[in-house]
Parts: C-alpha cells; sequence; structure tokens
C-alpha cells in the first residue's frame, strides 16, 4: 500500500507561543515519555517580520529528523482585497498579484533555508473553502494558481488544504494535466469528514507519483483540559487507522502539539491523546509501508500494519470496554522475536 511519510503536529509561536527547547525534545524524539513526531507544520505569516519565530522548532525538529512543512493563511495585506457577491463577502488574492504571491512563499522557502530549514513541502492556502477569518479562494481560483502559478514555485508543492477533504476543491485539479503536474501533495483535513469521503476513487486514478497527506484535525473535540479524557483519547487511533487504511493517507497531522486538549499538555507532558497518536508515530517510521491485514477482525477491534526493512509493526485499536484475542499470521520474512506495547 502507500509509503508513510510521518506523523505530527502544527507549531504555531503566533498565536499560543513556541515550544520549549524541552518540549521540542518530547515531540520530536523517540525515546521514553517522547511523542516519536516526524512531521512538523509551521506557519506562514503574511508580515515576513515575523518569519524568525518559526525557525527554532523547525529547526531542531529537523535535526531530530523531522519533516518540515509550512502553509499561510493570508498573503501580505496589500496582495487582498475584498469583493462580495450577492450576500457573500470573502477575502481574496487579487487576480492581479498571483505571480507576487508566488514570489512571497518563495522568499518565505529562501528565509527557512538561510536559517538553516529545508522546507520538504510548501502550501498554496489553509483551508480555502472554510475562510471565515483568513483568504477564500474558489475551486477555480485554486485551479488557475496551480496551473499558471505555482510551476513558479520552489521545492514540492502542496494543495488544496480543504478543511473537510472536499472533492470539490481538488477534483478540477486532478482533472487537469497542467495543475495536476504542478502539485506534488494533495493535502487536506478532515474536520467532520464522513467516513464515506476517506477514499478518493479520483486520487487513485490519477495522482500517481503523488502523495497525499492528512495536514490537521482534532478529534473527537477541543475542549479545554480535555487531553486526558477516555475513552476520547481512544478516538484519536480510531480516526487515524481510517486516516491510514481507509483513505491511505501517508501523513497524519494533529493541529496545535501543545494544547490542553492536545497531544502534549500546556505543562509538555504527553496526554493520553498523545499517547494514542503515538502507538503509531513512535513505531510506524518514515519510509515504512502499509501491507495488507484484515482492518476489522473481530467486532470493535480494528488493524493497520505496516512494513520496514527490519519489522512488520501492527497497530490494534479495540474500541471495545471488553479484553479480545486476535491470532495472526505472518507470509514471508521470518518473525524472530516481537514485542507488545
Amino acid at each position: 500500500k502507500q509509503v508513510i511519510r510521518g506523523f505530527g503536529g502544527m507549531n504555531h509561536p503566533l498565536w499560543i507561543g513556541d515550544l520549549t527547547a524541552a518540549q521540542r525534545e518530547t515531540a520530536f524524539g523517540n525515546g521514553p515519555n517522547q511523542l516519536g513526531f516526524t512531521i512538523v507544520r509551521i506557519f506562514i505569516d503574511g508580515n515576513s517580520s515575523n518569519w524568525n519565530r518559526e525557525v527554532a522548532t523547525a529547526k531542531r525538529a529537523q535535526e531530530l529528523g523531522a519533516l518540515v512543512f509550512a502553509s499561510p493563511w493570508n498573503p501580505p495585506d496589500d496582495m487582498t482585497e475584498t469583493v462580495t457577491s450577492g450576500e457573500t463577502t470573502r477575502k481574496r488574492l487579487r487576480y492581479d498579484m498571483y505571480d507576487d504571491y508566488a514570489n512571497h512563499l518563495n522568499d518565505f522557502t529562501d528565509y527557512m533555508t538561510d536559517n538553516g530549514v529545508n522546507l520538504y513541502a510548501i502550501s498554496v492556502q489553509n483551508e480555502p473553502d472554510y475562510a471565515h477569518e483568513w483568504t477564500d479562494w474558489t475551486p477555480t481560483e485554486i485551479l488557475n494558481f496551480m496551473k499558471n502559478n505555482a510551476d513558479d514555485l520552489n521545492g514540492r508543492v502542496m494543495a488544496p488544504e480543504s478543511f473537510q477533504y472536499r472533492k470539490e476543491m481538488s477534483d478540477p485539479i486532478l482533472n487537469d494535466p497542467t495543475a495536476l503536474a504542478n502539485m506534488d501533495i494533495l493535502g487536506t483535513h478532515t474536520y467532520g469528514t464522513p467516513d464515506a469521503w476517506f477514499p478518493y476513487p479520483l486520487f487513485k486514478e490519477k495522482g500517481a507519483g503523488k502523495e497525499l497527506w492528512m495536514t490537521e484535525v482534532y478529534v473527537p473535540n477541543s475542549d479545554a483540559n480535555s487531553a486526558d479524557r477516555w475513552p476520547e483519547g481512544l478516538e484519536i487511533a480510531y480516526h487515524m487507522h481510517k486516516g491510514m487504511v481507509d483513505a491511505e493517507f501517508q501523513a497524519y497531522v494533529w493541529w496545535y502539539i501543545r494544547r490542553s486538549y492536545g497531544p502534549m499538555k500546556e505543562d509538555g507532558t504527553i496526554s493520553k491523546r498523545g499517547c494514542s497518536m503515538a502507538h503509531f508515530s513512535k513505531y510506524v517510521r518514515p519510509g515504512a509501508v502499509r501491507v495488507d491485514v484484515p482492518k476489522n477482525p473481530t467486532t470493535d477491534v480494528y488493524v493497520s500494519a505496516y512494513m520496514s526493512d527490519t519489522a512488520i509493526t501492527l497497530v490494534i485499536v479495540n474500541r471495545s470496554t471488553s479484553t479480545k484475542s486476535v491470532t495472526f499470521s505472518v507470509d514471508g520474512p521470518a518473525v524472530t522475536s516481537y514485542d507488545q506495547i
């Protein structure tokens, strides 16, 4: 099945403050009492004077082996305009500023490179279809940028980062050869995404050579101080299972790494939600390949399997309130020992 790029979360110093040095180790280290995250998402501010805030955590995460990618919420103010259609008012990137916007994104890439961070990818826009407080893009506008401007971006290009895996945002890119050639990663969020939307036949048909990432979510809620609620914490593991098996995502990225509802609590300790994520992130490492296994071998038990050069990893989610017994056989390589975590 798919090659796994990793698991991780968002660092947003401008909105909630940066991770501390110790918290960076907890997030991106893979020793005891560490999350083993291998992806960090960072913020592209429209104001370049704030870009320095993104460097410290991104650089340390990269040193620990993590991939770094970046998403913008807004272009610089002078590149936007407010337009009204009927009763709808929205902020959009001015059509005469598409070239300038591409240059702005390249400037961010160059800034991070100059400061020791090599971005794995850069996104065109965060949640263009849920832009109540940031820049809105229609499917046609995203398509036009991907056709005419994305080729000018330095490095891998991610689009469209729909808030809910809405295919009307990404279908036009997949159906346009030029736009598709300019997209390296189809990124999406999965807020309230119905189970039926997780498979994407058009991507499987036309997305050869492209990557498929889930780049933001929190589940099942963002209630204050909910990080240790149980069995809510188990729902993260089930959601990750669906993302890996049903959607065949290659990456799974949480919203804030450190938050009262996140994988790391405000005091820097790992939460129960974080422990659920860590069953994937600590043991399913970048480059592993998901392989076939019965995904629901018995009632309330969900399984995904991954193979690397040295190990086969089974992540087993038991959503029932009772002990379950499941037997697995492995074809091919000999299994000489196993650990049950």
